[in-house]
């Protein structure tokens, strides 16, 4: 209800306005202090205002100190910015955008070890003191490139085993398979690894291809695959989809549903006139092995097998990949699968080699810690400050779709109490813990909100809670659209 205004209200508004008027009173003070001309042309209802009155400015700004909050002010209208709306482990708009930017201009110091240089006569001691000197370079580099530009680095790496195997299988294939989540591709890609590929190819006289296979294919809808086919194409980069989890369905089925889709979104969009039916088909099993031996160069001989190196981090599905490709195969296996550190060769048939590269996570940027949790990279059970993760969540994933995967009501701060309308990470695990009945009996019945941001946090990683992170230019908030609202 829109409140009266009085005529000769006093307050903050007109404390403001006396506030700026303090220097031009002290040049027309009287001998005892008091702004003559200011007395004379003031009304009388302004004339017998308390002297406390006058410092209104001054304690609500104190006011607001002490409770975390800001303010503008246009006029008489005053608005009130909360600044627990920002949580202090996110940037702000504006420092996105500078960290972004940061990150871009030293994106080319994001690098994959090298293997150094051997031939025949490099004893196993001397390639072994080689191979650890340059990776000690290596992770100076990296070091320094943190420190010195004030940028996070993923937890990347560090063992040079888990790297020798790398090099190893990179040498041995002629098609360098990345496997990546639809969710982010761009995070889950190396560049560098690409790079790589293409110096030993030249190196060794040995035609050597890149492979991106963007697995979990099924999280995103047509629109989005459409925007990334188009991405990759331009970037020249070849390309699939797939998704690992639909490989168990019959496959008339998918095709079918699949092929509709992209029936539909091809007669409503015509602003991707560039991208075929063929660039945003989710492949098969059977589909994914034949484009293995359409992508591998020509072997010199007929009954030369084509190997397939499959690299990627321990969370986008390559295990999975690999188990959809053998399925009910006979397939032999020269290691015993789980966690090694050597990789693995697999007979996938008579004409391909799977080399199964231990998962390992790449050097790459990151804008928060947040960001490493929500895409998976750090562990949650291990999460010390969770506040920062779970209101990202918040940020990407809209209230009324949380609300409605949950079946619970997140109250936020009203926008004319200085509320943005996106839940804090108080509010959301909040309201989250008092729906499940989570409830700190050591903390005299409080939420415990610690236990409510474990289970938001691994739904949001699994993809219960589903965001997709766009191609660079896209905005997050189109491309996800169709995701929450249809």
């Amino acid at each position: 209800m829109v409140q009266k205004q009085y005529r000769h209200a006093s307050g903050l508004g007109h404390a403001i306005i006396n506030s700026r008027n303090n220097a031009r009173r002290s040049q027309r003070a009287g001998p005892d202090g008091t702004d003559l001309y200011h007395e004379q042309r003031q009304p009388n209802w302004m004339r017998l205002q308390s002297v406390t009155q006058e410092r209104d400015l001054d304690e609500f700004l104190s006011t607001a100190e002490l409770a975390g909050t800001d303010f503008t002010a246009t006029k008489l209208n005053i608005k009130i910015l909360h600044q627990d709306q920002q949580n202090q482990y996110l940037l702000t708009a504006e420092q996105e955008v500078e960290t972004s930017q940061r990150q871009q201009s030293h994106r080319q110091q994001l690098t994959v070890p090298r293997r150094p240089a051997w031939d025949d006569t490099t004893s196993p001691g001397e390639l072994d003191r080689r191979e650890r000197a340059a990776f000690l370079d290596w992770r100076r580099g990296l070091a320094e490139l943190e420190e010195r530009h004030d940028l996070i680095l993923t937890p990347f790496e560090r063992n040079l085993e888990v790297w020798r195997q790398l090099w190893r299988v990179v040498e041995r294939s002629c098609v360098i398979v990345q496997i990546l989540d639809a969710r982010n591709p761009l995070f889950y890609r190396s560049r560098d690894l690409e790079a790589y590929v293409r110096e030993l190819s030249e190196k060794y006289g040995k035609d050597k291809r890149n492979l991106l296979l963007i697995n979990k294919a099924d999280m995103l809808t047509v629109r989005q695959r459409r925007l990334w086919a188009r991405y990759f194409k331009r970037e020249g980069i070849s390309f699939a989809f797939f998704s690992a989890a639909m490989a168990g369905l019959e496959d008339a089925f998918v095709e079918l549903n699949i092929r509709d889709e992209v029936r539909q979104e091809l007669e409503l969009e015509k602003d991707l006139d560039d991208v075929a039916a063929d660039d945003i088909h989710v492949l098969s099993v059977a589909e994914l092995e034949a484009l293995f031996l359409k992508t591998a160069p020509p072997t010199e001989n007929e009954t030369d097998k084509i190997y397939i190196g499959l690299v990627g981090y321990p969370n986008v599905g390559k295990s999975s990949t690999i188990n959809a490709l053998i399925g009910a195969k006979k397939v032999s296996v020269s290691a015993t699968p789980g966690k090694t550190k050597h990789f693995q060769t697999i007979h996938l048939s008579d004409k391909v080699v799977l080399c199964d590269c231990p998962g390992l996570v790449f050097p790459n940027f990151a804008s928060t810690k947040a960001d490493l949790v929500c895409n998976g990279v750090l562990p949650i059970d291990q999460l010390r400050e969770y506040t920062g993760p779970a209101a990202l969540v918040a940020k990407r994933i809209p209230k009324e779709y949380i609300e409605k995967v949950y079946g619970i009501k997140v109250q936020t701060r009203p926008e004319i109490d200085g509320g943005t309308g996106i839940p804090t990470a108080d509010e959301l695990l909040g309201a989250y813990a008092v729906a499940r009945g989570f409830i700190r009996s050591s903390k005299g019945g409080r939420p415990d909100e610690s236990k409510a941001a474990r289970v938001i946090l691994k739904d949001f990683v699994k993809g219960k809670l589903l965001y997709s992170q766009p191609p660079p230019e896209e905005d997050p908030v189109e491309f996800n659209r169709a995701t929450y609202f249809v």
